[in-house]
């Protein structure tokens, strides 16, 4: 493999996509970056068919999440022969996400969980992992700030308690990743410098 992996983890509302695009354009200066995130294209499929163009519904609540846990697995085992091509003509692949979002979003697969183990076995280890850790507060701020579409498909008391539970999943599935933590409530700025001097360290540790 020709190219370094990043990948991002956090919660929705914990800074991720403003971050991608800072370390994507500090990055871009002396490299070749290309973006990315696993399972795009079913992520795609499912809103299709349980969506359906409404903002009020939400494929996460209407297909089974240990399917959606699985298909998951399977296309990203393939994903890096799809995408090969595109991936091995950047210096960098960032990913908005890795497998560690499954399973904090859905429920663990159980049927036949040695073959999904190897599956998941297939898929790379990100050169740098980093995980941009938030309180829920400030998630919530963040989602009715920008109105995401979870606005509309949950309550306030629902939101927040949706984005409660994440973020307390996320501290049992990262607990023992090694995944380098980010403070997603610091100032944006901050959040990039940290993180762009992690990826620039790992890159000189390799090196070397």
């Amino acid at each position: 493999m020709t190219y370094r992996i990043v990948a991002l983890e956090g919660v929705d509302g914990s800074g991720k996509s403003t971050l991608l695009k800072s370390l994507g354009r500090a990055l871009s200066e002396k490299a070749e970056v290309v973006h990315a995130r696993p399972a795009r294209a079913m992520s795609n499929a499912f809103r299709r068919i349980a969506e359906d163009g409404s903002p009020e519904k939400l494929y996460q609540d209407a297909l089974p999440a240990p399917f959606r846990h699985a298909t998951y697995l399977l296309e990203s085992a393939v994903q890096f022969r799809y995408e090969q091509e595109r991936f091995e003509q950047a210096d960098y692949v960032l990913f908005d996400r890795w497998r560690h979002t499954w399973a904090v979003y859905c429920e663990e697969v159980t049927e036949y969980r040695e073959w999904f183990a190897r599956i998941e076995a297939l898929l790379p280890r990100p050169d740098a992992l980093l995980w941009l850790r938030v309180d829920p507060e400030v998630a919530y701020a963040r989602l009715v700030a920008r109105r995401d579409r979870w606005v509309d498909a949950y309550s306030p008391a629902g939101l927040r308690a949706k984005i409660t539970g994440l973020c307390e999943r996320y501290e049992e599935v990262m607990r023992d990743s090694g995944a380098v933590v980010l403070d997603g409530t610091a100032p944006a700025a901050e959040v990039h410098a940290e993180a762009l001097a992690v990826v620039t360290a790992r890159q000189t540790g390799s090196a070397g």
